[in-house]
């Protein structure tokens, strides 16, 4: 079944859209979830809210690209579930890479101020990334946004963890650049 096919259930509040929605994407998500967190059983439980959260929040929304609103919902059950397990004393994975970014991203969010200087980050992410090479920009966003490990993405790219790891050091030294030269403070 198409994305619009599957919107337009969601919005008609057919209960379908959800089996229609686990058929098309549910590996796809539970990927990216057993990425990002630690055991599988977190991982499907973030997949069951996934489906959910989609169910509450359309209408009204109609997104363009389900496939990308479900993967966003996803990284965002994600990062709350770490949140929880971080708040029961466990550790996710998650923390490992916003750590490796956080030299680069500054992490200020508490007053409307910064939160414009984040929409402007933002828009200064998508800039960097609009500027890399189609094969940099998918290895940062394979690792920074669907959380896969240096070890996944060498077998991808046929190489060694190593040298994956250093071709993301030079990605992160450039955007700390790129960063910079924007007038974002890192």
């Amino acid at each position: 079944m198409e994305d619009a096919q599957i919107i337009d259930l969601f919005l008609a509040r057919s209960e379908t859209a959800i089996s229609q929605t686990a058929i098309r994407y549910g590996r796809y998500l539970k990927t990216i979830a057993g990425n990002i967190l630690p055991s599988a059983e977190d991982a499907e439980e973030v997949l069951n809210d996934v489906y959910l959260a989609a169910w509450d929040s359309i209408p009204p929304e109609r997104p363009r690209m389900l496939k990308y609103y479900l993967s966003r919902i996803t990284r965002n059950l994600c990062f709350k579930r770490i949140e929880y397990l971080s708040a029961e004393k466990r550790s996710g994975s998650a923390e490992v890479l916003l750590s490796e970014l956080e030299d680069c991203i500054p992490d200020n969010r508490k007053n409307l101020e910064e939160a414009l200087e984040a929409r402007e980050l933002g828009r200064s992410l998508n800039a960097f990334l609009a500027g890399l090479c189609r094969e940099e920009r998918k290895l940062f966003l394979s690792r920074y946004y669907y959380a896969r490990t240096a070890q996944q993405l060498a077998e991808e790219y046929g190489c060694s963890p190593r040298q994956i790891k250093y071709r993301l050091e030079k990605l992160r030294g450039k955007l700390k650049h790129h960063l910079e030269k924007e007038g974002i403070p890192v």
